[in-house]
């Protein structure tokens, strides 16, 4: 696990300046304090933090071929690196190293661009290949590892974080106004894009090919569900149930390859208790976990349910974290790290994690993932329920919602209600999303919504394209779950909060081979009546406690909300406050004024927690990364965050 950055230059002969390969490295120090390294060739320069997880002795990177024509550094692990080098052995290649990462470069000699299909496991890497002169920048399917780049006229800059690229000087810094648009859609950032026009990140399941000066992207790989045509397999409940329980098994073994201690994160669910319960009964041993709770009780999962670790038979050590009342003080340090903003406030809570756990172990298992390949969000049944009355004219429809019945049966219906028929972004963005277009517009600066007005969604409608146009509405929600929720959000939240404090996160629902083998899974033994995630229970319910095994999904969320009703940090008062928003020009400071009152008032019609807290986002980010004005101490991996024990 490790921070990469680096620099391409369309002129062969020019060299990299090494103060600006310096630059770009150091500022990834948080993602890899144990060791760094520099590769320069004309018109190349890579640079990488590695965090020391497999092959602590010879392990360090950049890593060559034979010859040194090939050279990779890479951020994350390779699953199944061991198998494969066992075949490149007996293929006639020789290993300097027992890293993971050399596999990388053998196989690439081997078969080109199409290693990508060989690797098992997370990663976001950049490999040279002097012979062609060509980089390639690749990203593991789901988009658990992030990867960022930059196309200009003097050449390529990446970097696994966007700041590494800042730290070039080399990239105009102006604001992407469809990403902040983005923002207040569906409560996070959509790539490719980032919040800088500049730089662009690497989707989930891409590579691309830098030669000659110019750039391009190339898909290897995206979820495929069966089509209604196809011959769907017979097996029943219990033979699905048992195949997946054996699957997840062989994903957990394989995440617990490591030469440094590994923990998990344990909530009160049936995701984290399962991989913490697989983990025990592979390694056949009790594995640390991090409990986090809070002290306020409406976002607290775990005082009232008990955790795996309290049931007799599956005892774990546990540490427990409380995320109090001052935890709001940590945003800029978490902003600082997860670069684009999210509405829901999280990045706080994982920071918290992470920095208990970096005392104890440096790899982290997680539960992340299981929502997305079986179900398990509310929207699903919404979207079963209200999809037949998709087919009423529209005109039709909105005069039913001039009634009192839907919009009291749930606040969401009626947004969900007038959604086109056909699964498409804007769909998704109804059954997801935060704010209406008009809504966004009143809280816009006339200037932004000029902007706007001007500039094209490069990610329009998100069509499915085929062959997703045939697959069921089920499997198609599932489709922009997987491609647009989970790496822009989960995962990168994850990765970002994690590797703050130097801690590899490991999530084995999302490795590749098990969510094609979900992906084949009936809809109706993934949601049946009001159960979600029914297959995943009952794969696992002789291996954890039947109360685990019955208990609804809630989930982690910050107490942002709170956050708003209690007098702010000063950062918060200062950014919030009607000259600052004047004075950036994103915001209209009388409708954010308007908002917080209409919060702050606490009826449940006012809440605009997740709003507010996107508001207060972009005001933060500019000033962290439009300004340069990273928070004092921000990625040393110092400073004691506010929590306690319990």
């Amino acid at each position: 696990m490790c921070g990469i950055c680096g620099v391409v230059l369309a002129d062969p002969k020019r060299p990299v300046e090494r103060p600006l390969l310096e630059r770009m490295t150091t500022i990834l120090r948080h993602r890899g304090p144990d060791g760094r390294g520099r590769y320069h060739a004309p018109g190349v320069g890579l640079g990488v933090q590695r965090l020391s997880i497999i092959d602590l002795q010879t392990g360090d990177q950049p890593i060559g071929n034979e010859d040194g024509t090939v050279v990779v550094v890479c951020n994350g692990e390779i699953y199944n690196s061991p198998e494969l080098t066992v075949e490149l052995q007996d293929a006639g290649h020789r290993f300097r190293t027992k890293s993971d990462v050399e596999v990388i470069v053998h196989l690439y000699e081997d078969e080109g661009v199409e290693c990508l299909r060989r690797l098992r496991g997370m990663f976001g890497f950049a490999l040279w290949d002097s012979r062609r002169r060509r980089v390639m920048l690749a990203r593991d399917r789901l988009g658990i590892k992030p990867l960022h780049y930059a196309v200009g006229r003097e050449g390529l800059y990446f970097g696994s974080e966007l700041k590494a690229i800042l730290a070039a000087n080399r990239i105009a810094r102006a604001l992407d106004v469809r990403a902040m648009d983005d923002l207040l859609r569906f409560g996070f950032v959509i790539a490719p894009r980032t919040l800088f026009t500049a730089i662009r990140r690497l989707l989930p399941g891409e590579y691309l090919l830098y030669q000659e000066g110019a750039a391009s992207t190339h898909r290897y790989w995206q979820p495929r569900f069966p089509d209604p045509g196809e011959r769907m397999s017979r097996m029943s409940a219990g033979e699905w149930a048992e195949c997946l329980r054996a699957k997840l098994e062989e994903t957990v073994r394989i995440h617990l390859r490591s030469d440094v201690p590994i923990g998990a994160y344990l909530s009160a669910g049936i995701d984290s208790s399962s991989v913490a319960s697989l983990a025990r009964r592979v390694t056949n041993r009790p594995i640390q976990t991090f409990t986090l709770s809070f002290d306020n009780p409406d976002y607290d999962e775990v005082r009232s349910q008990k955790t795996l670790d309290r049931f007799p038979g599956h005892e774990l050590p546990n540490e427990r974290l409380v995320c109090g009342r001052g935890a709001f003080d940590l945003y800029p340090r978490a902003l600082w790290h997860s670069e684009d903003p999210s509405t829901s406030g999280i990045e706080v809570p994982d920071l918290i994690l992470s920095g208990a756990a970096s005392q104890s172990v440096k790899v982290v298992l997680t539960g992340e993932g299981s929502d997305e390949i079986f179900g398990g969000y509310p929207w699903y049944r919404w979207d079963r329920l209200l999809r037949p009355l998709a087919r009423l004219p529209l005109a039709l429809r909105r005069l039913m919602l001039l009634g009192p019945l839907i919009r009291a049966w749930h606040p969401r219906a009626s947004h969900v209600f007038l959604a086109p028929r056909a699964m498409n972004l804007a769909r998704y963005e109804r059954l997801t999303g935060l704010l209406r277009a008009g809504a966004r517009t009143r809280l816009f600066s006339s200037d932004v919504q000029q902007r706007l007005a001007q500039t094209r969604d490069e990610n329009g409608g998100r069509p499915l394209g085929e062959p997703g146009r045939a697959w069921s509405p089920f499997a198609q929600l599932q489709f922009y779950d997987l491609t647009i929720r989970l790496p822009n959000f989960i995962t990168r939240t994850l990765d970002c909060g994690s590797m703050a404090n130097g801690v590899e996160a490991r999530v084995p629902f999302l490795d590749h081979e098990l969510v094609e083998l979900c992906a084949q899974i009936p809809p109706v033994l993934k949601v049946r009546g009001r159960q979600e995630k029914y297959i995943l229970r009952q794969a696992m319910r002789d291996l954890l406690p039947p109360e685990i095994v019955r208990r609804k999904k809630r989930g982690l969320a910050a107490p942002m909300r709170q956050w708003l009703y209690d007098p702010l940090p000063p950062f918060a008062e200062d950014l919030l406050s009607s000259a600052r928003l004047r004075e950036k020009g994103y915001f209209e400071p009388d409708v954010v004024r308007s908002m917080l009152e209409r919060h702050r008032s606490r009826r449940e019609s006012g809440d605009q927690g997740p709003l507010l807290m996107g508001v207060l986002g972009i005001q933060l980010w500019d000033e962290l990364f439009m300004r340069a004005q990273g928070p004092v101490g921000v990625g040393s991996g110092t400073g004691t965050p506010p929590i306690c024990t319990v």
